[in-house]
C-alpha cells in the first residue's frame, strides 16, 4: 500500500510503504500466476552443487569423529599384534652360574633344560616333559632371574611375558594374544613360555564381572592342557600369590610341578654376595665380606643384597674413594635393615658394636690398628 504523507516541504520521506505478511500458499501463489497469465519456471540443482552439499554434511559429520576413530584403530592395532618377546641374542644372556641362594629351584629347572636340549631320554621310560612349572615365592627372591637363566641354558626359543599385557579393554583381545603367543611358541617347539606376575590373569573365577579377565583364563587353560597339548612347548610361571590362583590352572597336567623359591640361608647368602661383588672394588677379601655381611643380613633375599652392595658402591662414591671399604658395606646394610631416617653421616651404630660380636676381627677393635693394617672405625 502507498500512502502520501502530509509534512512540511523541507521533510523527508514524503511517501510512506507498507505491506502485509502473505501466508505461503504456493497453490495460491501460482493461482494467481495462472490467472494473470505471468510466465514462471524453476531450473533442477546441478550436480556439482549437489556434491558440494554431500561433502559438507559429511565433513561436519566425521570431523569431531576423526580423533576417536583414530585411537580405536590404534588400540585394535595393538592388540592384534603378539605380545610374546623372542628374547634378542644381543642382551646379555644369564646362566645357572649367575644364580645362587635357590639351589633345589635350580636344580629343578636345570633338569627341564636337559629335557628340552635332549639330554635325559624320558621318553624311553614312558615319561612326558613337564607341560608347566610355577615358581612361588616372596618377592625378590631369584624367580624371573631364574626365568632368566633358563632361557641362557636351554638353547631354545624362549618368549617372556608380563600376564598384566594379556588384560584389556576390549573383550576377546586378551584370549587372542594368548593364542598368538602359543601358536608362535608351538611353531618354534620345542620351545619356552614364560609368564610374569601370573596372578594378574589367573586368579580364580566367579570372583568379579570382569568376563574379560575369564575369558582369558579359559584360554590360557585350553592352550596348556587341551585338545592340542602334546607339542613340546614349557610354561614357566613366576607369583607370590599362589593362593589368589584359580585350581584348575594349579592342577597336574598345566603346572605339573610347584617349586618354591624361598629365603636364602647363610652359605646362600655367601654364594649371592659373591656373585654380586663380582665386578666391585674392595679393600679386604671378598669371602672375608661375604661371611660377614652374611651373618648379619639373617631373613634378606637376593635384591636386598644386590641393593646393599650397589649402596655400599654409592656410599664409596660419594666419599670420592677408588674402592668399597668395610665401613661403607656396613652402612649399606644398616640402611637396608633400618633405613635412613635422616641420620648423620659417620660410623654406623651397627658398625660401633661390631668389635663386641666379632672380636677376632682386627679392624674391629676400636682404637687399634690390626696387623694385616686394617683402618680402625672409630
Amino acid at each position: 500500500m502507498l500512502t502520501k504523507l502530509t509534512k512540511p516541504r523541507n521533510s523527508s520521506p514524503a511517501w510512506e510503504f507498507s505491506t502485509r505478511k502473505i501466508d505461503q500458499d504456493m497453490g495460491y501463489i501460482l493461482g494467481l500466476m495462472r490467472e494473470t497469465g505471468a510466465l514462471y519456471s524453476s531450473a533442477p540443482q546441478s550436480a556439482l552443487m549437489t556434491l558440494r552439499n554431500m561433502l559438507v554434511t559429511m565433513l561436519l559429520l566425521w570431523i569431531p569423529l576423526t580423533p576417536l576413530v583414530w585411537l580405536l584403530y590404534r588400540q585394535i592395532s595393538a592388540s592384534n599384534s603378539s605380545s610374546a618377546r623372542k628374547r634378542k641374542t644381543t642382551k646379555r644372556l644369564f646362566c645357572f652360574e649367575d644364580v645362587e641362594g635357590v639351589d633345589t629351584a635350580k636344580v629343578e629347572l636345570m633338569e627341564i633344560v636337559s629335557c628340552l636340549q635332549g639330554a635325559i631320554k624320558y621318553s624311553k621310560l614312558g615319561a612326558k616333559l613337564p607341560r608347566g612349572v610355577l615358581l612361588v615365592g616372596p618377592p625378590g627372591t631369584g624367580k624371573t632371574l631364574l626365568a632368566r637363566a633358563v632361557a641362557g641354558e636351554a638353547g631354545v626359543p624362549f618368549y617372556s611375558v608380563s600376564a598384566s599385557e594379556f588384560v584389556e579393554l576390549f573383550v576377546g583381545r586378551g584370549a587372542a594374544r594368548i593364542r598368538d603367543l602359543f601358536d608362535v611358541a608351538r611353531k618354534n617347539a620345542p620351545s619356552i613360555v614364560f609368564i610374569d606376575e601370573l596372578d594378574a590373569v589367573g586368579g580364580k573365577r566367579g570372583r568379579s564381572f570382569n568376563d574379560e579377565r575369564d575369558q582369558t583364563l579359559n584360554q590360557l587353560l585350553t592352550e596348556m592342557d587341551g585338545f592340542d597339548s602334546d607339542i613340546n612347548v614349557v610354561v614357566l610361571a613366576a607369583t607370590n600369590r599362589p593362593d589368589a590362583l584359580d585350581p584348575a590352572l594349579c592342577r597336574p597336567g598345566r603346572f605339573s610341578r610347584k617349586v618354591y623359591v624361598g629365603e636364602p640361608d647363610e652359605n646362600g647368602r655367601k654364594k649371592i654376595l659373591a656373585i654380586h661383588l663380582r665386578g666391585v672394588p674392595l679393600d679386604e677379601d671378598m669371602s672375608l665380606i661375604c661371611s660377614l655381611v652374611a651373618s648379619l643380613t639373617q631373613g634378606l633375599v637376593g635384591a636386598d643384597l644386590a641393593n646393599i652392595v650397589n649402596e655400599a658402591a654409592l656410599l664409596a662414591a660419594r666419599r670420592g674413594s677408588e674402592s668399597v671399604s668395610r665401613e661403607d658395606i656396613m652402612e649399606a646394610v644398616e640402611r637396608a635393615k633400618f633405613g635412613i631416617n635422616g641420620r648423620q653421616t659417620g660410623p654406623s651404630t651397627i658398625s660401633k658394636n661390631l668389635g663386641k660380636l666379632f672380636p677376632w676381627m682386627p679392624s674391629l677393635n676400636a682404637g687399634m690398628q690390626g696387623p694385616l693394617g686394617y683402618q680402625t672405625l672409630s
